[in-house]
């Protein structure tokens, strides 16, 4: 006898349960069929490739968002010395209709692209930039954020599904047993059940609102991110690539005043010149050295920072000459503050704190559900510990120290607060865009100037030391010459560097840097 029961109670519980799988897969199938997710864009960090014990340059994996490629760099040392193979493509998207803003911020088209060779020797600002991008663990942690929230959104969307319980409570049973006999320990009392959310005044929708919201922002936090790494990475180039066009002048003078010494030298062997002259020629050959030191330890700081953030130290990069007719070529784009990456980002904030102050006011009202539920225990059917149950539920809660209503208070302030960082960002935007136009055209005009006085230097130079030959003028006036004709050249040099300073920030200031970069790539 209770093998049969505990027979029929397997049975009844195994019946409702493959009836509450169709009640499941019914309700669940009257939903349209979702596409694909947008995809989330992840970078994978570089590690170091190891040959005979010998540590190369690191790989580099490139992630990039908003329409950016999505690739992967490799730098090795091997038959070929100084190249760098850089393996770039896109990963095709799909998105569906819950998710479109977040699946045009990351739409990319295409399959992997062509392999790139980059040559280390000589590389150039977009190069330099790329393999920054590649690289940077920055940008890695964006990408994981970006899924955090894509997974969010899945959570939130998870309360309109059915939710399915059971319990299996082993104890005792004071009502019966299969011998008769109170109190016996051998009984089980099972229950399965089923509920399905029909309406709970929008809680539940502003949830996966304000996780939509939140992953748009994450997004555009992610594009700001890549701005920010392409920025960093392009003003250490162009300090790089100054130092180098230095170091150039730097030794120019010292070779020139060389041969000013070595001029002067034989003219005090054949008593043309006093011999003071000659310590005066020395100790200008001196303060040249001190120039030349001055720029290859600017050189080496710059390419120290360069190779933290690109995983390799450049013996030599690509001229200021060389940067600014790239920089130069690039398109203009559009200049509108309102879609920079960190407006846009606040702009998905406010959208998030609207649909928060709606879960608020949600709050204060219950929700409605559907439950079904089917107990059984061990022994003969008892009306106490058998039952089936389906029927509305009706839950809610209500706090007496008006907590609703301060919740409510604290996301509208988060609302206000909200819309004050949006208007933030936007002249923070449009400052940094004047001031980068301001300083391109005052850069452009201390380079004509510089340019000037490095002619009129170099004339009076070549002037002076005839005048010299002539003991019309002192030696001092050559110097002086050579010295103001380093110093133009310096000044040229430091114009042209801030000119290209300027044209970064103005292409950083509107989210457009990475694009355009991408664009000449």
């Amino acid at each position: 006898m209770p093998h049969t029961v505990n027979s029929s109670l397997l049975k009844k519980i195994l019946v409702l349960g493959a009836s509450l799988f169709a009640f499941g897969f019914g309700v669940t199938g009257c939903n349209k069929t979702a596409s694909q997710s947008p995809r989330v864009v992840r970078h994978h960090p570089a590690k170091p490739l190891y040959k005979n014990g010998e540590p190369l340059s690191p790989n580099a994996a490139l992630s990039t968002a908003n329409g950016h490629n999505n690739g992967s760099a490799k730098v090795n040392t091997g038959d070929v010395q100084n190249q760098q193979a850089a393996t770039g493509g896109a990963v095709t998207t799909s998105g569906n209709a819950d998710n479109a803003a977040i699946a045009k911020l990351q739409s990319a088209s295409g399959k992997d692209g062509p392999i790139k060779t980059i040559g280390l020797t000589g590389i150039g600002i977009n190069d330099a930039v790329g393999v920054a991008l590649a690289r940077h663990p920055d940008i890695g942690r964006a990408n994981a954020v970006v899924a955090q929230g894509k997974a969010q959104i899945a959570i939130e969307k998870s309360a309109w599904y059915p939710t399915l319980q059971y319990s299996v409570n082993p104890g005792y049973n004071r009502y019966y047993s299969s011998s008769n006999n109170k109190n016996d320990p051998g009984n089980v009392r099972g229950t399965v059940g089923a509920s399905q959310l029909i309406y709970d005044f929008g809680r539940t929708s502003s949830r996966i609102g304000a996780a939509q919201a939140t992953n748009e922002k994450q997004v555009h936090q992610l594009a700001g991110t890549m701005e920010d790494v392409a920025q960093n990475m392009a003003n250490t180039f162009i300090e790089l690539s100054a130092a180098q066009d230095l170091i150039s002048a730097a030794e120019r003078e010292t070779g020139l005043l060389r041969d000013t010494h070595d001029k002067i030298s034989q003219r005090v062997k054949a008593g043309l010149s006093d011999a003071s002259d000659l310590n005066q020629a020395e100790v200008a050959m001196e303060r040249a050295k001190s120039d030349l030191l001055q720029a290859t330890t600017r050189f080496d700081v710059a390419a120290g920072k360069f190779a933290q953030i690109s995983g390799f130290r450049p013996t030599k990069v690509a001229t200021l000459a060389e940067t600014t007719r790239f920089m130069d070529s690039l398109s203009k784009g559009k200049d509108d503050i309102d879609k920079t990456p960190a407006v846009l980002a606040a702009e998905a904030e406010v959208r998030a704190s609207q649909q928060r102050v709606r879960l608020a006011k949600a709050d204060r009202f219950p929700s409605v559900s559907l439950g079904v539920s089917q107990s059984g225990a061990t022994g003969q059917r008892n009306a106490t510990n058998d039952s089936t149950f389906v029927g509305l539920q009706l839950s809610g809660q209500f706090s007496t120290g008006k907590r609703e209503k301060y919740q409510i208070e604290a996301a509208e302030a988060e609302l206000r607060a909200a819309r004050q960082a949006r208007d933030n960002e936007q002249l923070v935007s449009r400052t940094t865009k004047g001031s980068a136009e301001t300083e391109e055209r005052g850069a452009s005009a201390r380079m004509d100037n510089a340019k000037q006085l490095m002619n009129l230097s170099l004339s009076s130079r070549d002037l002076y030391w005839q005048q010299y030959t002539l003991n019309k003028r002192p030696l001092t006036d050559v110097i002086n010459a050579e010295r103001d004709t380093f110093s133009a050249e310096s000044d040229q040099i430091t114009a042209i560097s801030d000119r290209l300073y300027a044209k970064v920030k103005a292409y950083y200031a509107v989210g457009q840097l990475v694009t355009r970069l991408r664009e000449r790539s």
